[in-house]
């Protein structure tokens, strides 16, 4: 009997066939015009089309990463190279591949955390906030960043209270629990104390918290942040095609001398030694 060959690619997402698209089980022309795009990257993760008041959430997250403007590495890198005359495709592709660990990575390293410390919580039958204090208490021994907690512009981030709103509104419909919200409050108030400061929850922490919150893998956070900075350095790109400029650097030419400071040696000669015979060379 002839052996059954291995499917070489397996999916739960996409099924084609001649003039049919499935898209979890769906039929593509009847998604299209019904559902959003939040609707749609939530149906594409999970397998399942999100309750109203979840699809507003995802909805909420893509619009609030979108942008921050030049101040942002992945949208300055993303201007530049449309001024190398590269195409939009790939000046997109520049500064989303300036998103990491650092410059869009703390979601998901918060949204690990938070699972992390609600799972020891529960497990343990240890309040919320004692496993919370003894994390940021680590944290800080260990000088360690705390992911989704600061901002250079922001003390005050709007996007955070809309986001906490939200999450507020879903949970009266019985939606989410609001936990994972709570958990990124109380982290917040430990860290003022244990700093003697505020630092509070940026757009990544609330982000992170409202994924908990709808249930999201941890290991996605990236891929959605990605898909929200994407709309936004399409149109800064495209901004920057549309003027005209040309190979523009990180600073204008005429901060060369002042905002690029070299520290390196002064001019020199090579030492005697280094020197090959003036004129041609030996063969």
């Amino acid at each position: 009997m002839a052996k059954v060959e291995e499917a070489w690619w397996k999916t739960k997402i996409i099924k084609w066939s001649k003039n049919k698209l499935l898209m979890r089980g769906y039929r593509i022309e009847e998604l299209m015009g019904n559902i959003g795009y939040g609707e749609l990257v939530y149906l594409l993760i999970t397998g399942d089309l999100p309750y109203p008041e979840i699809a507003r959430l995802m909805g909420a997250i893509l619009v609030a990463g979108a942008d921050h403007g030049v101040l942002a590495p992945s949208v300055a890198a993303s201007r530049m190279a449309a001024t190398c005359g590269i195409p939009l495709n790939c000046c997109i592709a520049t500064g989303v591949n300036l998103l990491g660990d650092i410059h869009g990575g703390a979601s998901e390293q918060l949204m690990k955390l938070l699972y992390e410390l609600e799972e020891k919580s529960r497990v343990h039958n240890i309040p919320p906030v004692r496993v919370i204090e003894e994390a940021c208490q680590e944290f800080k021994r260990e000088k360690r960043f705390i992911p989704g907690f600061g901002h250079p512009v922001h003390d005050d981030d709007p996007r955070v209270r809309r986001l906490f709103s939200l999450v507020e509104w879903a949970k009266g419909k019985g939606r989410v629990t609001g936990i994972y919200v709570e958990m990124t409050k109380m982290m917040a108030e430990t860290l003022r104390e244990l700093y003697s400061k505020s630092i509070p929850i940026n757009v990544d922490g609330a982000c992170a918290a409202v994924q908990c919150e709808m249930k999201l893998p941890w290991e996605c956070a990236k891929g959605i942040f990605s898909l929200s900075r994407a709309a936004g350095l399409a149109a800064e790109a495209l901004e920057e095609f549309l003027s005209g400029s040309r190979l523009k650097g990180p600073i204008p030419p005429r901060h060369w001398e002042t905002e690029l400071i070299y520290q390196g040696p002064e001019e020199r000669d090579l030492p005697q030694g280094v020197k090959k015979n003036q004129g041609k060379g030996h063969a």
